[in-house]
C-alpha cells in the first residue's frame, strides 16, 4: 500500500511538473513585489494600516511565554472587540522564523492569505466550469487573478482581510461541490460553521454573511425549477436544507461570541458609520465602483458571469454570486463607502468572473498560438493596470489605457518629517520629565493624529519611555462620542491648520476643542501654549500647550451644550460634566 502511495504521489509530480514549478514561480513573483513595494516606504503607520501588525506582533511574542493570556487576549476580542484577533493566528509562525518586521508581516499575508485565496477562486472556475479541466489552465487563472490590484490594495496597507477570501473559497467550493438536494448533513454544517468562521475574522464580513441567504434561496429555487419545474417538495426539502445551514450558523455565532452578536443586531451601524458615508445615492456608489475596479475587469467580471448564466450547467452559480453581490452592494453602501478592504465582499464575484473568461477563451479558441496569445494580452493588460496602482513610474501608463483602468493610486507611503517628529517627543519627554502628566492630541489626519505619535514613541529607531502617557482620541463624533480621557490630560497636541481625516461637521468633537484651546475660551482658558513650533508635513504644525489651572464647571456646561445642539438623541455618549465630577 505505502508503495503505491508513493508510485502515485511520483506519477503525479511526473504528470505536473511543469505546473508545480509554474506554481511556484507565481509565489515567488508576488512575494517579490509585495516585498519590492514595502521597501519602498518610510512611515509611521497608525490606525488601521498599524493596529493588525501590532497585534501580531504583540501576540507572537505573548504566546510562547503566556498561552493562557494570549489565549485570553484572543478570546476577548472576538467576544466583544469591534477586531477580532482571529486572523493574526495564521500568521504566527512567519513571525517566529523570520522576525517581527513590516515586511515579513506582509509576506505573511501574501503567502498565507493572498495565494491560497487566488488560487482556491482559480480552482473554484475551473471546478464549476464544464469546458475545460486541467491543472495546467489553472495556472494562467491563478496568475490573471493574482494580477487584480483589489486584491492587493489592503494587504499593502497593513490589512489581513484577504483571510475573508480564503474562507469565503471554502465555502463556495463545499456548497457548489454537488446539487444542493444531494449534499449531506456535514455539508451544510460545515457551511453554517464557515459562515460563522467568516463573520468572527472580520466583523464587515456580515455583509456578505446575510446575502448569502437571500441569494441562495433564489439560485436554489432556479436550479429546482430547471430539474423538476414546480414539484413543491423539491422546494420544501431545500428550505429545510437551507435552515440548517441558518441555524447552525446562529447558533455557533451566539455559543461563541453572544457580546457581539447581540451588539450587532442591535447596532444601527449606518448612523454611527454616517461619516465615512460621501456618496450620495446608490449609482453614485455604484460609478465609484466601476471606477476602481477599471472598466476592463468590472465590465470583463461582468461578462464571465453572463457566460456561466447562459450556460445550463452554471446558470445556478451565476444566479447566486450575482444575486449575492447585488445584495451585498447595496447593504453595505447603505452604511457607508467601501473602502479598500471592503471591496474583498465583491472581490469572489468579479475574480471568478474573468476566470470564466479565460477558461471559454481558452475553449473557443483551438488554435494553441492565438489561444496563448489571447491569455497573454489579457494577462499584458492587466500587468499594466496593476502598475498603474501601485508603481509611481507607471503613472504615465494610465493616459494610455484611460478608464479601463483602475482610478486609485496606492503609492509606497513616505513621510519627510521624521526630525521634526522626534524634536516633538524630545519636547513632550523633557514635560514629562518635569512633572508626568497624560498627553491628548487634538489632530485627526493622515499627518497627525494619536495613533502616529504613539506608535513612532514606541516602535520608532530610539522610543522613549513616556509613550503609555499619549491616550487614544476620539475622532468620529457619533462613533466615539466626547473624548472623556481629554478632561484628564495635562498636555495637548495641537495642529495649524486643523487636522480631519473625514468631514468637519462629522468631527466636532476635534474641531470645537481645537477652537476652544486656540482661541482660549471656555475650556481652552485651561491651557496655555508652550513655546516652540513643530513643522511637519503637507504645510502642518503642531503646538504643545500645558493644562494651567482646572476646568470651570461653567464652561464644561457649556461645552456639553454645544454637542447637545449638534445631536440632541446622543447626550449620553456627549457628557461632560458627569466625567468631570468623577
Amino acid at each position: 500500500m505505502q508503495g503505491s502511495l508513493q508510485i502515485t504521489k511520483s506519477s503525479f509530480f511526473t504528470r505536473h511538473s511543469g505546473a508545480v514549478v509554474a506554481f511556484l514561480g507565481l509565489a515567488i513573483l508576488a512575494n517579490a513585489f509585495a516585498a519590492y513595494f514595502v521597501t519602498q516606504e518610510r512611515y509611521v503607520y497608525f490606525w488601521d494600516y498599524s493596529g493588525y501588525w501590532l497585534w501580531y506582533l504583540d501576540i507572537s511574542a505573548l504566546l510562547p511565554e503566556h498561552p493562557l493570556l494570549a489565549l485570553r487576549r484572543v478570546l476577548g476580542s472576538v467576544w466583544y472587540g469591534d477586531y477580532s484577533l482571529l486572523p493574526v493566528l495564521p500568521l504566527l509562525p512567519f513571525e517566529w522564523l523570520f522576525g517581527n518586521s513590516r515586511l515579513t508581516y506582509i509576506l505573511a499575508i501574501t503567502n498565507f492569505f493572498i495565494l491560497p485565496a487566488a488560487f482556491l477562486i482559480a480552482f473554484l472556475a475551473q471546478r464549476t466550469s464544464s469546458l475545460k479541466r486541467s491543472i495546467s489552465l489553472l495556472v494562467p487563472v491563478t496568475a490573471i487573478i493574482l494580477t487584480l490590484h483589489s486584491l492587493w490594495s489592503p494587504v499593502l496597507r497593513g490589512l489581513p482581510d484577504a483571510v475573508g477570501l480564503v474562507v469565503i473559497g471554502a465555502i463556495l467550493l463545499f456548497h457548489f461541490a454537488r446539487p444542493f438536494a444531494e449534499q449531506r448533513w456535514s455539508y451544510l454544517f460545515t457551511t453554517g460553521l464557515l459562515l460563522c468562521l467568516l463573520m468572527l475574522l472580520r466583523r464587515w464580513y456580515a455583509y456578505w454573511v446575510v446575502a448569502f441567504f437571500p441569494a441562495l434561496a433564489l439560485a436554489q429555487s432556479l436550479d429546482i425549477y430547471q430539474r423538476h419545474g414546480l414539484a413543491w417538495r423539491q422546494y420544501l426539502v431545500a428550505a429545510r436544507k437551507a435552515a440548517v445551514i441558518g441555524l447552525t450558523f446562529l447558533i455557533s455565532l451566539f455559543g461563541l461570541a453572544p457580546p457581539f452578536a447581540l451588539r450587532a443586531i442591535t447596532t444601527d451601524y449606518s448612523d454611527i458609520y454616517s461619516a465615512f458615508r460621501n456618496s450620495n445615492s446608490l449609482l453614485e456608489t455604484a460609478v465609484s465602483l466601476s471606477l476602481y475596479f477599471g472598466w476592463l475587469v468590472f465590465f470583463g467580471g461582468l461578462i464571465g458571469l453572463s457566460w456561466l448564466a447562459a450556460r445550463k450547467e452554471t446558470r445556478v452559480i451565476a444566479a447566486f454570486l450575482l444575486v449575492q453581490s447585488i445584495i451585498t452592494f447595496v447593504l453595505f453602501a447603505r452604511t457607508q463607502d467601501f473602502g479598500y478592504q471592503h471591496y474583498y465582499l465583491l472581490f469572489p464575484a468579479i475574480a471568478l468572473g474573468i476566470a470564466a473568461v479565460i477558461i471559454n477563451l481558452s475553449a473557443q479558441i483551438t488554435n494553441g498560438l492565438w489561444r496563448t496569445a489571447s491569455v497573454g494580452l489579457l494577462f499584458a493588460v492587466l500587468l499594466a493596470c496593476l502598475s498603474t496602482v501601485f508603481a509611481p513610474r507607471a503613472a504615465s501608463l494610465s493616459n494610455i489605457l484611460g478608464d479601463i483602468a483602475p482610478n486609485v493610486r496606492i503609492y509606497p507611503l513616505v513621510r519627510n518629517d521624521f526630525d521634526m517628529l522626534n524634536h516633538l517627543l524630545d519636547r513632550l519627554d523633557e514635560l514629562e520629565m518635569q512633572q508626568h502628566g497624560d498627553i491628548y492630541v487634538l489632530a485627526s489626519s493622515t499627518v497627525l493624529n494619536s495613533s502616529i505619535l504613539q506608535n513612532h514613541c514606541r516602535h520608532g529607531q530610539r522610543p522613549w519611555t513616556f509613550c503609555d502617557s499619549i491616550l487614544t482620541t476620539n475622532d468620529v463624533d457619533k462613533r466615539d462620542g466626547f473624548p472623556r480621557q481629554f478632561l484628564h490630560a495635562s498636555y495637548l497636541i495641537v495642529a495649524n491648520p486643523t487636522q480631519y481625516h473625514l468631514r468637519a461637521n462629522d468631527q466636532r468633537v476635534v474641531g470645537i476643542t481645537v477652537r476652544a484651546v486656540t482661541e482660549g475660551t471656555g475650556i481652552g482658558a485651561s491651557f496655555q501654549r508652550l513655546s516652540g513650533e513643530f513643522k511637519l508635513d503637507q504645510g502642518v504644525t503642531a503646538w504643545v500647550y500645558e493644562k494651567i489651572r482646572p476646568f470651570e464647571r461653567a464652561d464644561l456646561e457649556a461645552l456639553a451644550d454645544e454637542f447637545a445642539k449638534y445631536y440632541p438623541d446622543k447626550r449620553n455618549i456627549f457628557s461632560v460634566v458627569d466625567e468631570w465630577r468623577h
